[in-house]
């Protein structure tokens, strides 16, 4: 739900970015048709960085109900975030109206930290439990449709996520030991935002990323497994420059 919400945001946010946009784009045109000066082209290379906030839940399942017979979730703190992008656009053609299609890579690093203790003494488990989020790539297929210098778009692909973490028994009666979370792994990301051109060269963006890497298993030191599954919500501001 705290994913939803801040995600939900960030959309509205970047809708109502949008609508104003391209309202300007449209009055301007119409106001001032006599200076009317060449559309502008989103064809070609470009790179930027970006700052901005993510989310992180993780949710830890005992899939043999044998160690704390629930599922553990962990949603930390929405932390900061930043990195670069790089990729290629290509416009269909050059009217008001236009598709766009293209290309990127991005990377982001954050510090995304989780800790906490379950149970108690007196319960039948206790546990100390913490997972930290540091680094998140994207390569994503773009395509949206560009109003002279605004350009909305949506975007799909593959994502890659360092994830690293353990939960360790803290009762005097051991059933477990410690089970690790750490991992590496693949996944998918879908998002969507909106960009506007100041000039030739230089742009500013607003996205939004819903990243969700594949659900992966662990064991602890009796034999016991645990699924291990992950949602991230990633909001970035963004300047980009267009190579000529």
């Amino acid at each position: 739900m705290k994913q939803f919400k801040l995600a939900s945001s960030i959309f509205i946010s970047t809708v109502l970015l949008s609508s104003t946009a391209i309202a300007h784009v449209s009055l301007k045109g119409e106001v001032m048709p006599a200076t009317a000066t060449a559309l502008y082209n989103w064809t070609g290379f470009y790179a930027g960085l970006n700052a901005g906030v993510m989310n992180h839940t993780m949710n830890i399942t005992d899939t043999q109900a044998t160690s704390f017979n629930a599922t553990i979730q962990q949603v930390s703190n929405p932390r900061f975030t930043g990195g670069f992008q790089a990729g290629y656009r290509h416009q269909l053609n050059q009217t008001s109206t236009s598709g766009v299609y293209g290309l990127e890579f991005s990377t982001n690093f954050s510090n995304a930290r989780f800790k906490k203790e379950y149970g108690s003494p007196f319960a039948l488990y206790q546990l100390s439990s913490e997972n930290k989020l540091t680094d998140i790539c994207l390569l994503q297929l773009t395509g949206g449709i560009a109003a002279d210098r605004t350009l909305l778009f949506l975007a799909a692909g593959l994502s890659w996520v360092n994830i690293t973490g353990s939960t360790t028994n803290l009762d005097s009666i051991a059933f477990f030991n410690s089970f690790n979370v750490s991992k590496q792994e693949l996944g998918t990301a879908v998002g969507g935002g909106i960009e506007y051109a100041f000039n030739e060269t230089i742009s500013a963006r607003l996205k939004v990323d819903i990243i969700t890497p594949n659900t992966y298993s662990t064991s602890d030191n009796t034999g016991d497994n645990f699924q291990i599954s992950n949602n991230i919500v990633q909001g970035t501001l963004g300047v980009n420059y267009k190579f000529a």
